[in-house]
């Protein structure tokens, strides 16, 4: 049967919430159930996930997974989001027990997940800097003495050169990573760093890469300070609202 399984795609704090639906993964109609002071965002399916053959379908139907989720933060304020098919079976009861049971067993982790992301969405943040402002500005730092001396003696005066050069540009790099992440944590509090290689290799340099929980208000202080830095060799991309998968996984 097609309604032998719940697909659930994320979690309100929203009691009893009866009225909203939605038209979510292939047109299947979105509704709530609830339980306690939770509700589920659901649509009917079988017991079995969404596959496809062809990978820009199944970016389509994750596409239509996070439309649920944004219409759910801008109508409850916030959503728990789940991953892409997460799909509740029957077993030995009814899907819709088991999903009722889940959601009472887990109320703390929910309630302590709603905490943390009411009324706040997520933003993607990576700032690049340009490599050959860096290696210019740390030539002129380094001390070493240039002065000729012969052709062995300027070689290894060279290559004491370009390694002191290298270093002075990877002090550097820490140096601005922190500085962009002392001030950006100041605005949000919520902020993650996504593992990256910081390499000195391209044009364009990617120097950190975050994730952030924040309010909407807040997101034009980040914008500002960002913008500000242009003039100092530094550009950025900001990329959101998302939902705050990277800030409810590890709670939910």
């Amino acid at each position: 049967m097609p309604d032998d399984a719940l697909y659930v795609y994320g979690i309100v704090k929203a009691g009893n919430s009866p009225g909203w639906e939605e038209a979510g993964i292939k047109g299947a109609k979105v509704y709530t159930i609830n339980e306690g002071g939770f509700s589920a965002i659901v649509h009917n399916c079988e017991e079995k996930p969404y596959l496809a053959k062809e990978p820009e379908e199944i970016k389509e139907l994750i596409i239509q997974h996070n439309n649920i989720l944004d219409k759910a933060m801008e109508h409850f304020g916030g959503v728990i989001p789940l991953s892409f098919n997460t799909i509740i079976k029957k077993g030995d009861m009814d899907s819709r027990y088991n999903l009722k049971a889940w959601l009472n067993n887990d109320s703390e982790l929910l309630e302590a997940a709603w905490a943390k992301i009411k009324g706040k969405t997520e933003y993607g943040i990576r700032i690049y800097y340009e490599k050959e402002k860096l290696i210019g500005d740390a030539a002129q730092q380094e001390d070493i003495d240039k002065t000729k001396k012969g052709p062995g003696l300027n070689y290894l005066l060279a290559s004491k050169a370009k390694a002191k050069s290298n270093e002075l540009a990877q002090n550097k790099i820490h140096e601005f990573r922190q500085m962009f992440f002392d001030k950006i944590k100041e605005i949000t509090g919520d902020i993650k760093i996504n593992v990256s290689k910081i390499s000195i290799k391209e044009d364009r340099d990617l120097l950190l890469n975050l994730s952030v929980l924040i309010k909407a208000e807040q997101i034009s202080g980040i914008n500002e300070f960002l913008e500000g830095k242009k003039n100092d060799g530094f550009s950025f991309q900001l990329a959101g609202p998302f939902p705050p998968y990277s800030f409810a996984e590890n709670d939910a």
